[in-house]
């Protein structure tokens, strides 16, 4: 999947064979739902879609998108950076 970091990066680099070359460019260009490929039972090293289940999840995530868009939540900032650094919670 995609890896943005670069130590995280240098991690897989260091597992991936030589003859894979810059393979492991792909990394932080993977779309979501996107992976590369390799081991013993992968003839060729392949990028590869995953299909987003039928059924998703249900979790605490919120929809970021959403979120980001809001002038509310980013009005809610500065309240939760406060709270963070008191290490309390919102009320």
């Amino acid at each position: 999947m995609r890896l943005t970091n670069g130590d995280d990066q240098a991690v897989v680099r260091r597992l991936l064979p030589d003859s894979l070359g810059s393979f492991d460019e792909l990394l932080p260009v993977l779309d979501t739902g996107e992976a590369v490929v390799v081991g013993d039972a992968i003839l060729l090293p392949t990028r590869i879609r995953i299909a987003k289940p039928l059924n998703e999840p249900l979790s605490g995530t919120i929809e970021f998108w959403d979120r980001w868009a809001d002038p509310a939540a980013a009005a809610a900032l500065d309240k939760a950076v406060e709270s963070w650094r008191r290490q309390t919670l919102i009320k």
